[in-house]
């Protein structure tokens, strides 16, 4: 037996999908800014901290070259972090000549408050679908993943290179 949904024309199954992930981007990018200013950041110091966060204690090149700053950009998005006490410069343990940066367990406690509960319910939600499901899910969204990164990665290609034609000494 099959269900409506299975009749659906693929057409209009992947208009709904894209329209979900529409809403879904403009509540992340919603949040993103709550949480930025629960943290008193703006969005490219809470993009960095977050940045920081998931690469573990990356250098302030690595930083710069995820944020597309350059080097003295970024250095002002550090110290914004560490005056706040989100973030502390290092010396790399591996070589001392090179600086890392750390999360400070004031970033950790302070996402606990903001984001505790949405984790809380998003774990509930994941849970209740099977394991197929969260396979395919999981597919997906690593999938679109892929594509919005490729997608942004041509956008930053074509700027650096426009930006190349107009100031060709740089």
């Amino acid at each position: 037996m099959s269900s409506d949904s299975d009749r659906t024309p693929a057409s209009a199954t992947v208009a709904i999908v894209q329209a979900s992930l529409l809403a879904l981007s403009t509540q992340i990018d919603r949040l993103d800014g709550l949480a930025a200013t629960e943290l008193g950041l703006n969005r490219t110091d809470l993009r960095a901290l977050d940045l920081i966060r998931r690469a573990g204690a990356p250098a302030p090149t690595a930083l710069a070259d995820a944020l597309g700053f350059t080097t003295g950009g970024v250095t002002t998005v550090i110290d914004r972090l560490e005056r706040a006490g989100y973030v502390r410069r290092q010396q790399d343990p591996a070589d001392r000549r090179r600086v890392v940066l750390e999360p400070t367990e004031t970033v950790a406690q302070r996402e606990a408050e903001i984001y505790g509960r949405l984790i809380e319910e998003t774990m509930r939600l994941i849970a209740s679908y099977s394991a197929a499901q969260r396979t395919a899910i999981d597919d997906f969204l690593t999938r679109v993943t892929g594509i919005v990164a490729s997608h942004a990665d041509r956008i930053a290609q074509a700027q650096r290179e426009k930006a190349t034609l107009i100031s060709p000494g740089r």
